[in-house]
């Protein structure tokens, strides 16, 4: 008989969404203790309130989460997958496995009760500081091709420090290494029609380059107590679960370096009847993955939609999948040119840009225009992962002539096409014409 078990899933450093947690704080008290505990621990490194920043004050995009000092964007990132855990098994929740992707591992410990808050504090802020140096140094991109693929993209451009970092989904592939390998790669990757896009990440994570970054970050660990195991916590990188033997801090370390086996794990829960897959973190980058991984298994992303956490908590609890997202008989496909004239003229008005993004996005992903509604969400109602939309973006730039670089904006701003026609005549009004 089937056990329909739940796995918690926690994210990595993307998983961060303008405003996240603010809905969820008026129900459940556990977010504003959570951070208040945060802050505490973070005080002692130098860190100023990432309460202030996730709940209160005008929600801050990315791009300003960027501009301040790594560790508050991290603790936040930290912070709302702890949180997820905390209201979750408060409600009664007993989750069958707890699964980190790279950085969530630490939230997965802690969530687990191996390391307490305070010491998943310092685990965050200590990482980052051990990877300080190499910011800069490297980078990392989205491949849509399979492990194998992608290994033979590597070996035919003979760049032997490029490695592969994580195997999210059947054909998504993360590929780390220099800037300019990386560089030659996506040249290599466009040429062979494979979808490829560059992360916002400042280093080559999981990268062998990185070695002596992890004997600073035990170095910085030192002191830190290791507890008990209260939840089973499977581990992507590492490839088995962990136990109380285990030294856990020496294996967080080990994930900056090695490669990420995210879609193995995924199958290995799968085939021990974990059936529901909930994503403890903002956005749903994870479930996703599963979901490619996996189909026909629930999942829930309950902070996906920040007008609905509650709700979505709520699905969380019962099992309950996320509402159906329609989808194009062939989603999968890489995204194809459309041409489309620039909207530079004075003139350009709200209408005129959604017509001509609508046109942009119905061609690309091959569905009808009547779908693309101005407030229907690309990714939780439509489908449309966040690989396509990095892309899809990337051409609205170009096409609109508009003064960001192609790559640069961040589709957990533009959930929509009215999002998107905000920024275009947003941006348009700062262009010289």
């Amino acid at each position: 008989m089937t056990k329909n078990r739940t796995a918690l899933l926690f994210p990595g450093l993307g998983a961060y969404s303008t405003g996240m947690l603010r809905q969820a704080a008026r129900e459940h008290p556990e977010v504003a203790e959570t951070f208040a505990e945060i802050d505490r621990a973070a005080a002692h490194h130098g860190v100023s309130s990432v309460t202030q920043v996730v709940l209160h004050g005008e929600p801050r995009p990315i791009r300003e989460m960027l501009s301040l000092p790594t560790e508050i964007l991290q603790l936040a990132i930290f912070g709302a997958s702890v949180v997820t855990h905390r209201v979750l098994t408060a409600a009664g929740l007993r989750p069958y496995a707890l699964l980190g992707h790279s950085f969530g591992e630490m939230a997965a410990l802690v969530a687990a009760g191996a390391f307490s808050l305070a010491d998943g504090v310092r685990l965050v802020c200590a990482r980052a500081e051990a990877l300080a140096d190499w910011e800069g140094k490297g980078a990392m991109a989205a491949i849509g091709a399979n492990e194998a693929v992608t290994g033979h993209l590597i070996g035919a451009l003979d760049e032997p420090e490029l490695v592969i970092g994580c195997l999210n989904a059947p054909k998504q592939t993360v590929i780390s290494g220099p800037v300019e390998a990386i560089e030659r790669a996506g040249r290599a990757a466009k040429a062979l029609d494979l979808f490829y896009a560059k992360l916002h990440l400042p280093y080559a994570s999981h990268h062998p380059s990185a070695r002596a970054a992890v004997g600073r970050f035990l170095g910085l660990m030192d002191g830190i107590e290791q507890k008990p195991l209260e939840h089973r916590v499977y581990s992507p990188v590492h490839g088995r679960w962990y136990s109380d033997s285990d030294d856990l801090k020496l294996a967080v370390a080990e994930c900056m370096v090695l490669p990420v086996r995210f879609t193995d794990a995924v199958r290995d829960l799968h085939a021990a009847d974990t059936t529901v897959f909930v994503e403890a973190g903002a956005l749903n980058a994870l479930t996703r993955c599963v979901e490619l991984t996996v189909p026909g298994v629930r999942t829930i992303a309950p902070l996906l939609d920040p007008a609905d956490e509650t709700g979505g908590l709520r699905r969380a609890l019962v099992g309950q999948a996320d509402p159906p997202k329609p989808r194009a008989d062939n989603a999968s496909v890489v995204v194809a040119p459309v041409e489309i004239p620039a909207a530079r003229e004075p003139e350009l008005g709200k209408e005129a840009v959604l017509a001509k993004l609508r046109a942009l996005y119905s061609t690309a992903l091959e569905y009808p225009e009547d779908a693309l509604t101005e407030q229907a969400l690309l990714e939780a109602e439509l489908g449309v992962d966040s690989l396509k939309q990095t892309a899809l973006l990337s051409r609205v730039v170009e096409e609109f002539g508009l003064p960001d670089q192609p790559g640069e904006l961040r589709v957990w701003e533009l959930p929509s096409l009215g999002a998107i026609a905000r920024h275009v005549l947003e941006s348009s009004a700062r262009v010289p014409s």
